[in-house]
C-alpha cells in the first residue's frame, strides 16, 4: 500500500475524490460553460483573435464616428413630436414657404442716436444681405388662394362704419392692430426698423434653417457682412431664434474637446491614485476609447437613418457616459484580476475565474443601466428619445470593450504592467482577505448596531431632501440657457431697452382661408395683443404672426399664449395650429411632464425586474430601488439649495428631473450591484451576516473609487456654460458620491445586516447557507471555514485545528492502490466516490 497524503506543498487539498476541483480545474470547467465563454477569449490564441477584431471595428467604425456632427439637430422643432400643436403649424408653416425659414435678428445701438452716417452703413448690410447665401431676403406672393391688401381691407370694413365712418368695437380693434404689408409681385422680407429714441436701429433677417451647424455659418456670413465697415461707435448685436441657436452650437463647437480631455484627464487620476502603476491606466484608457469610437459610429449610422435624433447636449452625455462607465467596469475586472493573479500562476487562468466572478455583475451593471435609458424611447419629446438609444449605445460599447478587448490586451502584456506593485503567485494568498482594512473596519462597526445606524442614515438623507422648498421648474427663458452673455443675450438686452417686446418673437398663428376672417376677428379683441401682421399664404393656409403684450413674467405670458390656443381652437377647430417660440416652449413643458409620468415607473418596473434576475431575490431589488429612490430625493433637494443660493439659476430646465433620475438610478443601482453580487457570493458560504462585512471590504476601495471616476467625469460637463448642462452635472456628481459613500456604504449594509437572510427572500439563500462541504476542500481564493461565523480570526476559540484521521481510498480505474490520505473531516461516502466506484472509511 502507497500512502500519500492529499495536501499539497501550500496547504491545499488536491484533487481527490470527495474534494473540490483545484483552481486549474475549476478555470477549464468555468471556461467549458457556456455562462463562461468569456472566459475563451482571453485564452492563448483567442486572444490575439479578439485584437485583431477590434482592430477592425475600429477601423470601420472611425470613419463613420468623425462625421457624427453632421447628423446633429438641435433646433427647438426638431424635439417636439409631429403631434404638438406647434411642430404642426411649422409643418404647414413650411408647406407654403416651401422651405424651412427662421428668423434672426440684427440690433444696431448707438448710444446718444444713430447718425446719418449709421444710417447709411444700415443700408449698405440691407443690400449686402440680400445677396448672401442662405439669406432669404423676399417671398412669392401668395398662390393657390387668396391675396391680401391694406384696400381689401378697408373695402371689407366700409359696410359696418357709421354715418361718422366709426366702426364698432370689435372691428374697430381689427383696424387698430391688423397690418397687411403691401403685396406686389413679391413680399419684402429685409426691412429696417427705427425705434422711437432713435438711438436702435432694428432688422428682421430670414435665413434658411437647415438645422445645426449649416444654418449656424448662414449666421456667421451674416455677422461677418454686419461687421464689414461698421461705422466707430455703432454697437451691431444677432439675436432672435437662429441667434441663440448659433450661440450655444458654437459652445459646443469650442469645448467638446475641452471636454473629452477632461473626462479622460480625471480618469486617468483616479486609475494612477488606484493602481499606482505607471503602466497600467494606458490600457482601460485605450478600451475606453476604443468603446466610444465605436459608439459614436453606431450613433452616426442610426441618426443618417432617421432612428435617433441626436443633440449637441446627447453627444456631451455620450462622452462623459462612456468614458465614466467604461472606467468602472474597468476598475471592477482589473481588481479582481489583480485578486487572482496572487492565487493562480498563469495569468490565463487568473483572468477566466476573474471574469467568471466579475462578468456577471458587470454585464447586469451595463444591462440596468441600458434598460434604465432604452426607457427613455417611451417619451414623447424627441430629444429625450433620442438620448436614450444613444447613451445605451454608447454603455453596450463601454461594456463589450471592458469584457473582451481589455482583458486580452491584459493577458497579452502579462503581469509586468501591475509595474511597480506586480501582484506575485503565492499559493498562501487565497487565504487573505480581499479589500481594504477600512471597509473592514467599518462594516464591522455598522454591524454592532445597524438598525441605529440605517436610522440615523435615513434622517440625515431626509434632512438633505428638505431643500425641495427651493426647488423651481421652468421659467426659463433663452438668456437664462447661458451663464455668460453671449452676442445674443447682449442682443436681446439692446433690443428690449428700445422696441416693443414681443415684436420679434411674435405667436404665429396658422389658419385655413375659410377660417381668416373669424380667427383675426376673435384675435383682435383680445387686450393682450398688440398687433397682428398678415405673413405668407399658400396651399390654402394663411400665417398671422400675433403680437403678444409682454407682462415680465414668463410662465403667466406661456399661458396666455396657451389660452389664446384654445380659444382659436373654438373658433377653427380643426383647422388651426399656433406656433411660435412661447408655444414651443410650452409644448416642451407639457411633454416634459407626460415623460416624467410614464418614463420613472417604467424605470423603476425594468430596474426591479433586472435586479431580481440577478439576485434572484424580491426583498433585496426592492430594497436597493427605495435607497436609490431615497438617494435621488436628498440630491434634488441638495442640488435646489445650490442652484437658488449658489448659483443663482433663475429655475431648472423642463426635463432636468427625468435626466437626473434616469441617470442617477441605473447608475445608483450600479454600485448597488458590485455590492450585492459580493455580498450573495459570500453569503452562500458563511452566511449573510458575515457576507455583507466581507462583501463590503473586498469590494469597498474599488467601489468608491469607480464612483469618483463617474462624479468627476460628469462634473466636468461644467466646462459647457449652459445653465443646463451645469444643473445635470452638478446633480449626477452629486448623487453619485451621496450613493458611493453614504447609501451604498453605510445604509444597504446597515438595511442587509438587519434584515438578515430574509433580504434573499424568496431564494433559497433565504433560509441560511448552504452546509459546509465535508472535509478541507475549497475553491481556490475561498476563505477557510471557521465554525459558523467565517473564516478564522486570530484569538477565536472556535478556529481549532481538527483532528486529521488516515482513510483508505480505493479506485477502480487503474489496479487497484489503495493509498492513505489524511482528512480533517469524519469518514464518509460521498456523491463522487460513489459515482466512481470507490469507498472510503478508516
Amino acid at each position: 500500500m502507497t500512502t500519500r497524503t492529499a495536501a499539497g506543498t501550500d496547504g491545499r487539498p488536491s484533487g481527490r475524490p470527495g474534494t473540490r476541483p483545484s483552481a486549474r480545474s475549476v478555470a477549464r470547467s468555468a471556461a467549458r460553460l457556456p455562462g463562461a465563454l468569456l472566459g475563451l477569449l482571453c485564452g492563448r490564441r483567442a486572444k490575439w483573435v479578439v485584437l485583431a477584431v477590434w482592430l477592425g471595428v475600429v477601423a470601420v467604425a472611425g470613419s463613420s464616428a468623425a462625421g457624427l456632427e453632421s447628423v446633429q439637430k438641435d433646433d427647438l422643432a426638431a424635439y417636439l413630436p409631429g403631434s404638438a400643436d406647434s411642430a404642426r403649424a411649422v409643418e404647414r408653416i413650411l408647406g407654403m414657404q416651401g422651405e424651412s425659414l427662421a428668423p434672426a435678428t440684427v440690433v444696431y445701438e448707438r448710444r446718444g442716436g444713430v447718425t446719418e452716417a449709421d444710417e447709411a452703413a444700415i443700408a449698405r448690410d440691407l443690400e449686402e444681405l440680400a445677396r448672401t447665401e442662405g439669406v432669404v431676403a423676399e417671398l412669392p406672393a401668395p398662390t393657390g388662394g387668396r391675396s391680401f391688401d391694406r384696400r381689401d381691407l378697408d373695402r371689407e370694413l366700409e359696410p359696418y362704419r357709421d354715418a361718422k365712418g366709426r366702426l364698432p368695437e370689435g372691428l374697430r380693434a381689427v383696424e387698430e392692430k391688423l397690418r397687411i404689408p403691401e403685396v406686389k409681385k413679391t413680399i419684402d422680407l429685409l426691412a429696417a426698423e427705427r425705434s422711437r429714441d432713435g438711438e436702435a436701429v432694428q432688422v428682421a433677417v430670414v435665413v434658411r434653417d437647415h438645422g445645426g451647424r449649416e444654418t449656424a455659418q448662414i449666421v456667421e456670413r451674416v455677422r461677418r457682412v454686419v461687421d464689414a465697415g461698421r461705422p466707430a461707435g455703432l454697437a451691431a448685436h444677432i439675436t432672435g431664434l437662429v441667434g441663440f441657436q448659433a450661440d450655444a452650437l458654437a459652445v459646443f463647437s469650442t469645448v467638446d474637446t475641452d471636454l473629452l480631455l477632461a473626462a479622460l484627464g480625471v480618469a486617468v487620476v483616479v486609475l494612477l491614485v488606484t493602481y499606482r502603476s505607471a503602466v497600467l491606466w494606458l490600457l482601460p484608457l485605450g478600451a475606453v476609447l476604443v468603446g466610444l469610437v465605436v459608439a459614436m459610429g453606431v450613433n452616426r449610422a442610426l441618426a443618417a437613418a432617421e432612428v435617433v435624433t441626436v443633440s449637441s447636449v446627447a453627444v456631451s452625455l455620450l462622452m462623459v457616459l462612456v468614458i465614466g462607465a467604461g472606467t468602472d467596469y474597468a476598475l471592477l475586472i482589473v481588481a479582481r484580476y489583480r485578486e487572482e493573479l496572487r492565487r493562480h500562476a498563469d495569468r490565463h487562468e487568473a483572468m477566466a475565474v476573474a471574469l467568471r466572478r466579475a462578468g456577471p455583475a458587470v454585464v447586469a451593471s451595463a444591462a440596468t443601466v441600458v434598460a434604465g435609458l432604452l426607457c427613455l424611447t417611451a417619451a414623447e419629446l424627441n430629444s429625450t428619445k433620442g438620448l436614450g438609444p444613444v447613451s445605451a449605445v454608447g454603455v453596450t460599447g463601454a461594456m463589450l470593450a471592458m469584457m473582451t478587448l481589455l482583458p486580452a490586451v491584459m493577458v497579452i502584456c502579462g503581469r509586468w504592467v501591475f509595474w511597480p506593485v506586480i501582484p506575485r503567485y503565492d499559493p498562501h494568498g487565497g487565504d487573505r482577505p480581499a479589500g481594504g482594512a477600512f471597509w473592514g473596519r467599518l462594516g464591522r462597526g455598522i454591524a454592532r448596531n445597524p438598525r441605529r445606524v440605517w436610522l440615523a442614515t435615513l434622517a440625515v438623507l431626509a434632512v438633505c431632501s428638505a431643500g425641495l422648498t427651493a426647488y423651481r421648474e421652468g421659467g426659463l427663458g433663452n438668456a437664462d440657457v447661458f451663464l455668460g452673455r453671449p452676442d445674443s443675450v447682449v442682443g436681446q438686452e439692446v433690443a428690449a431697452r428700445h422696441f416693443p417686446a414681443g415684436g420679434a418673437d411674435p405667436v404665429q398663428v396658422v389658419t385655413g382661408e375659410r377660417y381668416v376672417r373669424d380667427v383675426i376677428l376673435d384675435t383682435a379683441q383680445r387686450p393682450e395683443v398688440t398687433a397682428i401682421t398678415l405673413g405668407a399664404a399658400g396651399n390654402g393656409d394663411v400665417l398671422l404672426n400675433v403680437t403678444v403684450r409682454p407682462s415680465g413674467d414668463r410662465d403667466a405670458e406661456r399661458r396666455e399664449v396657451l389660452a389664446l390656443r384654445d380659444r382659436l381652437r373654438a373658433v377653427a377647430a380643426p383647422d388651426v395650429n399656433v406656433g411660435g417660440n412661447a408655444a414651443l416652449m410650452a409644448d416642451l413643458e407639457r411633454g416634459a411632464e407626460r415623460d416624467r409620468a410614464v418614463i420613472i415607473p417604467l424605470v423603476l418596473l425594468v430596474v426591479f425586474a433586472v435586479l431580481a434576475l440577478l439576485l434572484r431575490s424580491l426583498v433585496a431589488p426592492l430594497l436597493l430601488l427605495a435607497t436609490v429612490v431615497v438617494s435621488f430625493l436628498a440630491t434634488l433637494g441638495i442640488s435646489a439649495l445650490a442652484f437658488t443660493h449658489l448659483f443663482g439659476f433663475a429655475g431648472v430646465d423642463q426635463g432636468f428631473v427625468l435626466l437626473v433620475f434616469v441617470f442617477l438610478v441605473a447608475l445608483g443601482v450600479d454600485y448597488n450591484i458590485f455590492l450585492m453580487h459580493r455580498v450573495r457570493e459570500e453569503a452562500h458560504r458563511h452566511g449573510t451576516a458575515r457576507g455583507a462585512i466581507l462583501g463590503l471590504e473586498a469590494t469597498g476601495g474599488v467601489i468608491t473609487s469607480a464612483g469618483v471616476v463617474l462624479a468627476g467625469t460628469f462634473a466636468v460637463l461644467v466646462v459647457l456654460p449652459l445653465s443646463q448642462t451645469v444643473q445635470l452635472a452638478f446633480a449626477v456628481a452629486v448623487g453619485v458620491l451621496l450613493d458611493t459613500m453614504v447609501v451604498r456604504s453605510v445604509l444597504v449594509t446597515a438595511l442587509t445586516l438587519d434584515i438578515g437572510d430574509a433580504v434573499w427572500w424568496p431564494g433559497r439563500l433565504s433560509r441560511g447557507p448552504a452546509r459546509p462541504p465535508r472535509g478541507p476542500a475549497r475553491r481556490s481564493g475561498a476563505r477557510p471555514p471557521a465554525g459558523p461565523g467565517g473564516p478564522a480570526v486570530p484569538g477565536d476559540p472556535a478556529a481549532r485545528t481538527p483532528r486529521i484521521r488516515p482513510q483508505v481510498v480505493l479506485r477502480t480505474r487503474r489496479p487497484v492502490r489503495p493509498r492513505v490520505i489524511l482528512r480533517s473531516a469524519p469518514a464518509v461516502v460521498g456523491k463522487r466516490e460513489k459515482r466512481e466506484g470507490g469507498f472510503s472509511g478508516m
